[in-house]
């Protein structure tokens, strides 16, 4: 036992010293690489300083002074106060420091005094330092502006200067003209105060998105781009950067520089003249000559695309400063750069937070996705190749739609549907300022069973901006917006819900007919005006909510009861039908034919899941009727599709007319009772919208007589859906139903005598939507004309004569 407790001291022992000394060498190498960084700061401080003042920009228009002098430009421009902040595009750096390392410049060797070796190595490197080293180089590159400004014009911006401030920096320069001349203390007034601009980085154009859940500690104070959806938006605050403080005694001003989130006033003057005196002045701040900037905070998180089936989606705190404030909302997709940092808590939080830090990205550039998503994807190419060849072939439009959930069987009409509704119409804006949405909103009502919530996730996964919810666990503020107090400053926030964030997407709401109806009636203006109106808490405010909606619902009694009209199954008001562009009633009907092909069906699909040898024994009976688009592929096409905007033939709409028209005609000759659907003039601009769809899913610009016969197809099925595959049981007796269940019970039943459980008719009923009440009463009357007889206990019936003699 001494034994082996000493051998596992050693191994123990050996471990612990390994591991500390891999740690050390990775402490070590870390602290190499930051000195040789370190140690090229001069000559790449010279080459910012040559990039600003020498870099041309070929092809764009020429500055009336500096000609293609980019930056020299740009910073004559701040100097005459027509912009806040410069952008330094990498790109251009980029390009030139590759034509330093083509043509090196003398001057900038001498200048730096370092061999034109090292100024290569230097230059080759720099774009790459200034990406894993954005906070360092932004200073360099602000005290480089800050050299090279110009002086102001006669182009001098006066309605956007602020006359205060800059009567206050002229005071200060005679103050310190004056303090020159008398040899007295001269104050060093901060570079903030000094200037009015700001420096951030534009990423390359080639850099490549990062997606959330890959930001790892390697990102520390690196520059990173992330694909991300906005979800919280503070409101607009002043954030001070620059503290003025008087003192009573000596009549100095003395500065402070803000650095983090939190500072620390002085107490006491620090000026010469006071510590001569021996007497500490007392500091009053003076909020006029200080130096404010516009701050702002939101919470962005990964798209939907990037998170991983059954994952949880990560989110981010995120910095906003200067002109950036103001530019997203709540739902906006965009693609975010910025600097990877830590907050700088205060002593007593880092002490109670320990090792852990609160991260956060300081906004260097916005950009918004066009459509609400990100435009490139990976394999493009592939993806488009597969695209083209199904066009070739003439049934791109077929394949796409047998594309959706091919494992489910049937549903071709709904799959079509489906398919217009992610590709969708686009959005008209009228010279007034109308917007007429191109949106198709789709309602699949049926019996439990029928592959509804399946058909909705399937849109889910291909849709490349979209959100999945359920009617009942959803309410109305959580599907439109919420106003959110933080817990920590008390300040009130607005947060996008599920509609919101799926702004430009889709929106699958699943068991729609378990909403509340308060909560129900908070989606009719996302569904038409597309937009949510919020006035809670002193916030006044209008978010997009550009949105397709696909919904899933039972009918009223869980299953359809073919005894109640189509609207008592319904059970939504017209108010909210009217605005679905399509219905589609899926109900579960005995059919022999159908069934057995779907039996077929679904034990076909679980045999693709069979080993690899039985695979191989099976050969080519296991493969598809055709060869499905990926999601990926999918994706790809309705990208696609919605760069198209196809306008209606004129030939087209004397059609288009008379097609509305009979559909008014043929419901009003209804009755409104028996009334299946609702036309309205609403239906007019749904026939539009999945015929301008259907143009976009042929990749044409036109639309054609093929695109108005199918969306007129698509509505009458989605109208014929609705009435029933055997319209004559609607009216048919009850009394005749149960008598057909018990003779087909009969004839199947092993007694010899034909008798039948009334449990078992009770269960076949149900299907019908028959009670057990009415099977009692059915019994009881044809017991009276001896035409069936029970047996004591009243378990069991049969027929006096046998069903196929009666």
């Amino acid at each position: 036992k001494l034994y082996l407790f000493a051998l596992n001291t050693d191994r123990a022992s050996r471990w612990w010293v390994q591991t500390m000394s891999s740690r050390e060498s990775v402490a070590k190498n870390t602290l190499i690489l930051a000195r040789d960084a370190a140690h090229r700061f001069p000559e790449q401080k010279a080459l910012i300083k040559k990039f600003l003042e020498s870099f041309q920009e070929k092809g764009s228009q020429p500055d009336p002074t500096f000609g293609h002098l980019k930056y020299k430009a740009l910073l004559r421009r701040s100097a005459n106060r027509f912009i806040e902040t410069i952008h330094i595009d990498l790109s251009d750096v980029h390009a030139f420091t590759q034509g330093q390392m083509e043509h090196p410049d003398e001057e900038i060797s001498e200048a730096a005094g370092v061999p034109k070796m090292k100024l290569l190595q230097s230059a080759e490197s720099l774009t790459e330092d200034i990406e894993s080293n954005a906070m360092r180089f932004m200073k360099f590159f602000y005290d480089a502006c800050e050299d090279a400004m110009p002086e102001r014009d006669h182009e001098f911006n006066v309605e956007q200067a602020e006359v205060g401030k800059d009567m206050i920096q002229q005071w200060r320069r005679r103050m310190v003209d004056n303090q020159k001349d008398g040899g007295g203390d001269i104050p060093s007034i901060p570079a903030r105060l000094r200037n009015n601009f700001d420096v951030r980085f534009k990423p390359r154009s080639d850099y490549v998105p990062l997606k959330l859940r890959d930001i790892t500690a390697k990102y520390v104070g690196s520059l990173v781009q992330l694909d991300c959806l906005v979800v919280r938006v503070s409101q607009v605050k002043p954030k001070i950067e620059v503290v003025t403080y008087h003192c009573e005694v000596c009549g100095g001003e003395i500065f402070q520089t803000v650095e983090g989130e939190r500072f620390t006033p002085p107490k006491e003057c620090p000026s010469e003249r006071c510590k001569e005196n021996k007497n500490a002045g007392k500091l009053n701040c003076n909020l006029r000559t200080c130096k404010f900037a516009k701050y702002q905070e939101m919470r962005v998180q990964e798209m939907s695309e990037h998170v991983p089936v059954g994952g949880v989606p990560r989110s981010l705190h995120v910095a906003i400063t200067g002109d950036l404030t103001r530019s997203v909302l709540p739902g906006d997709a965009i693609q975010l750069t910025g600097v990877f940092v830590p907050y700088q808590l205060p002593w007593f939080q880092s002490k109670s937070n320990g090792t852990t830090q609160q991260m956060f990205v300081e906004a260097h550039f916005i950009k918004k996705h066009k459509n609400g998503y990100n435009e490139k994807a990976q394999d493009e190419a592939e993806h488009t190749r597969k695209i083209e060849e199904a066009a070739r072939g003439g049934s791109l439009y077929e394949c796409a739609a047998r594309s959706i959930a091919p494992e489910i069987f049937g549903h071709v009409d709904v799959k079509k549907a489906l398919l217009l509704a992610l590709v969708g119409s686009f959005t008209k804006t009228m010279k007034d300022g109308m917007k007429i949405r191109g949106d198709v909103h789709t309602l699949l009502m049926g019996d439990p069973g029928v592959a509804k919530s399946q058909l909705l996730k399937q849109a889910v996964n291909i849709a490349p901006r979209s959100v999945y919810t359920t009617g009942k666990g959803s309410s109305g503020v959580g599907l439109t917006a919420a106003v959110v107090r933080d817990a920590n400053t008390g300040e009130v926030t607005l947060e996008g819900g599920a509609l919101v964030l799926a702004d430009k997407g889709v929106c699958c709401i699943d068991e729609f007919d378990k909403m509340e109806e308060s909560d129900r009636t908070a989606i009719h203006e996302v569904m038409e005006q597309q937009t949510v109106s919020i006035a809670k808490a002193g916030i006044t405010t209008t978010l997009n909510t550009r949105t397709t909606i696909l919904a899933a619902a039972n009918p009223a009694f869980g299953r359809y009861n073919p005894y109640k009209s189509p609207v008592e199954n319904i059970n939504l008001p017209p108010s909210l039908l009217s605005r679905f562009d399509l219905l589609f009633l899926l109900l579960d009907t005995v059919d022999n034919d159908k069934d057995r092909q779907l039996a077929l069906h679904v034990c076909k699909v679980h045999s693709s899941f069979a080993t690899k040898a039985e695979k191989e024994d099976a050969g080519d009976k296991l493969k598809p009727d055709f060869d499905p688009f990926d999601s990926n592929v999918m994706r790809t096409y309705i990208r696609r599709a919605k760069s198209f905007e196809p306008y209606i033939d004129d030939s087209l709409k004397d059609e288009i007319v008379d097609a509305y028209v009979n559909l008014r005609i043929e419901e009003k000759r209804s009755e409104i009772d028996s009334r299946k659907s609702y036309t309205t003039p609403r239906t007019l601009l749904a026939i539009m919208r999945l015929s301008q769809a259907h143009a976009r899913a042929r990749f044409s610009n036109r639309v054609e007589r093929q695109d108005f016969e199918e969306s007129m197809r698509l509505t009458k099925a989605s109208k014929e859906s609705v009435e029933l595959s055997a319209p004559s049981h609607q009216n048919a007796n009850p009394l005749d139903l149960i008598y057909e269940i018990i003779a087909d019970l009969s004839r199947r039943s092993p007694n010899e005598e034909g008798w039948v459980e009334v449990n078992q008719i009770v269960s076949m009923a149900g299907h019908s939507a028959l009670t057990s009440e009415m099977v009692a009463e059915a019994i009881d009357n044809w017991e009276s004309i001896s035409v069936l007889c029970q047996n004591p206990e009243k378990t069991m019936v049969r027929f006096i004569v046998p069903p196929s003699e009666h």
